[in-house]
């Protein structure tokens, strides 16, 4: 595995046959461990946060969840980095459960998508062992409730769609106490999975547009993308002074 950088915030150069090697013998370990889903604004937000961006440094692997990145990479080193977006990710993981026979706990979401998201995957993969779920709305993730019904359903990889930065400082938080395995921030993939919001065209995806897509479905999100054209013009500069 190799670790390059954005705008010095760290990720792998990773392909899905490695993530699923040491995501297996982590398991076999029963090491507790936290993955990161690296995107544009992953990296924006872990440079205004240092306690963020040591999450990151410190976590087993980082993938590339952004074209944003996968594109910075290729202009800033010349490398190709392989993209895998939550959506695939969780769907990754759930196949090599299935395979494997490993548990899978979700959480996230409301009581409604978490549930027709588990509906969802269980019926893309029939023997697929979900040991629990639990929406991650109200005061859930700040109790002992949540933290108790996952050690009890004792998963081995714990898929947390919270949103950038709760879901990884979370787990962060209580990784050794839940004792998970693998543990993974999916952000809003279980809202496209139970299909409450549309996922891009394939059109918008070949050609990273996704945030375009989205942002046309919800118009809120545009002050999200002011940020992506702040980290534009970060590259740029990189780019441009050599890192300096």
């Amino acid at each position: 595995m190799e670790k390059l950088s954005v705008l010095g915030i760290r990720v792998d150069n990773l392909e899905l046959e490695e993530i699923g090697r040491v995501t297996l013998r982590l398991i076999s370990e029963k090491k507790p461990s936290i993955y990161i889903s690296l995107g544009s604004l992953t990296v924006m937000l872990a440079k205004k946060d240092a306690a963020y961006k040591n999450i990151i440094e410190s976590a087993e692997l980082v993938i590339c969840d952004g074209f944003g990145v996968k594109a910075a990479i290729r202009l800033l080193t010349g490398k190709k980095l392989p993209r895998l977006t939550g959506v695939e990710l969780v769907s990754f993981f759930a196949g090599l459960a299935e395979k494997k026979g490993c548990r899978i706990f979700l959480l996230g979401a409301s009581e409604a998508v978490i549930k027709e998201a588990k509906n969802q995957l269980e019926r893309s993969f029939p023997a697929l062992i979900i040991c629990g779920y639990s929406n991650g709305y109200s005061d859930i993730i700040i109790t002992n409730e949540v933290k108790k019904k996952i050690k009890e359903a004792a998963p081995d990889i714990l898929l947390a769609g919270l949103g950038q930065p709760r879901q990884e400082k979370w787990l962060s938080e209580n990784s050794r106490e839940l004792g998970v395995p693998v543990s993974l921030g999916v952000g809003g993939s279980f809202d496209v999975i139970s299909g409450k919001i549309k996922r891009a065209p394939l059109f918008f995806q070949k050609l990273g547009l996704e945030w375009l897509f989205r942002m046309l479905l919800e118009p809120r999100r545009i002050k999200r993308n002011f940020v992506l054209l702040k980290y534009l013009m970060l590259i740029i500069k990189d780019k441009i002074t050599g890192g300096k």
